[in-house]
């Protein structure tokens, strides 16, 4: 285990064909002692191409690649996925599109509604007085809109009753409340609680859908990359999607990663070639929504500590995305102190040391030593950046599956 970037490798079939070279004569016994040794070394060019293709058809029989995307729920994990769709899927996000519509609508609210809340519980005053009518507006809402699953997305699963008392489809309710929403986020009580209240669990991209609310208020519009990659969607059942990258197949699995769901994950551990475990750093300085006592980043060191450690997993590659590290950087630079929430960290309060700290202190969940865990620090709705990781991560797959297999 250490504290490193990530390797790179070729990961191509020319590293595969070095490979067979130097084990070259175990496979010319086939082959006489008369002939040439031009005839000889056609003969073991045919016999590694020959292993070449038959390890290719046995990943292609197996499905390829086996990776699970595991950790606690709203760590990015299903972001990772709708990246992988874009980057190399056949259609991008295009199947989907219209969808997200109504799920881009139902965020918007939900994220000033969140805000509205902890305006009330931090006893914040609204700049304009006129702005406590469009509070009313908001206060028809139940306290929690619903949260749309992947399975409302294309996927089989049961429907999830609405938690709104108003029965009017999403998008005449949205263009009713545009209004208020509007007013509510330029007013600058609600700007306050916004930037200071950071341990309200409001939903990450809350800033981005708020501030394009007349963009997304036009009767023409149209969800683009950017506003899927940035809208939540809960996961609730368990999805197998598969991407052909860089010539590799892989079967990737996204779970639900809520407490409840998390006893489903077990029939999926089984020959799994490599794990992406994700973490939210700037979860730092939050409760659980089931257990306000603990604090969720804490929950997921606890949780990256059952996988690590999981004997099924003791070869399996393991990749550690620290995550959502754009919203960590702004909350500290707004004061939030990682020393608050976490009393053993004595460093500096800046973007470097935390990031230090927090990577140590979730390498020391794995207990062997010997076990290498790949970080990467990431902001998965960036999709350049994630164009760059996922290149990586694929090289480390592919030596560390070469080596499992005695090829290196």
């Amino acid at each position: 285990m250490e504290l490193s970037p990530v390797s790179h490798c070729d990961g191509s079939e020319t590293s595969h064909r070095s490979t067979l070279v130097n084990k070259a004569p175990l496979l010319t016994n086939q082959f006489t002692n008369g002939r040439s040794d031009q005839k000889k070394a056609k003969a073991v060019s045919d016999a590694i191409d020959k292993c070449l293709r038959a390890e290719k058809e046995r990943q292609h029989k197996d499905g390829g690649i086996k990776l699970l995307i595991l950790g606690p729920s709203e760590t990015g994990k299903t972001t990772v996925l709708k990246q992988l769709k874009l980057l190399y899927g056949t259609r991008g996000l295009d199947a989907e599109r219209q969808t997200y519509r109504r799920v881009v609508y139902l965020n918007v609210m939900r994220a000033i509604q969140a805000i509205v809340v902890g305006l009330k519980l931090a006893n914040i005053e609204l700049e304009k007085p006129e702005n406590v009518d469009h509070l009313e507006v908001l206060s028809r809402l139940e306290p929690t809109l619903k949260r749309y699953s992947i399975s409302e997305l294309g996927y089989t699963n049961p429907a999830i009753p609405r938690k709104i008392t108003d029965a009017k489809a999403e998008t005449d309710m949205f263009a009713e409340m545009v209004p208020a929403i509007k007013a509510l986020w330029s007013d600058a009580g609600i700007q306050t609680t916004f930037t200071t209240c950071t341990q309200l669990n409001i939903q990450d991209s809350a800033k981005y859908f708020l501030d394009a609310v007349d963009r997304i208020a036009d009767p023409e519009y149209v969800p683009t990359d950017d506003d899927i990659l940035q809208a939540r969607v809960r996961t609730l059942v368990v999805s197998e999607h598969i991407f052909n990258i860089d010539n590799v197949a892989y079967r990737i699995f996204d779970v639900g990663g809520q407490k409840s769901l998390r006893k489903y994950w077990a029939p999926y551990f089984d020959d799994v070639n490599a794990i992406i475990f994700m973490a939210a750093l700037s979860a730092y300085d939050q409760p659980c929504e089931d257990d306000p006592g603990l604090n969720r980043l804490q929950e997921c060191m606890l949780l990256f500590n059952e996988i690590a450690n999981h004997k099924l997993f003791a070869l399996t590659s393991m990749i550690l995305f620290l995550n959502k590290i754009d919203i960590f950087q702004r909350k500290l630079e707004a004061g939030s102190l990682v020393s608050t929430h976490f009393p053993e960290y004595r460093g500096p309060n800046d973007y470097f040391s935390t990031t230090v700290f927090f990577q140590y202190r979730f390498l020391q969940q794995c207990k062997d030593l010997q076990k290498q865990v790949y970080t990467h620090f990431t902001h998965a709705t960036d999709t350049n950046q994630m164009r760059v990781i996922v290149v990586a991560v694929n090289a480390i797959v592919q030596r560390l599956n070469l080596r499992s297999s005695g090829l290196m």
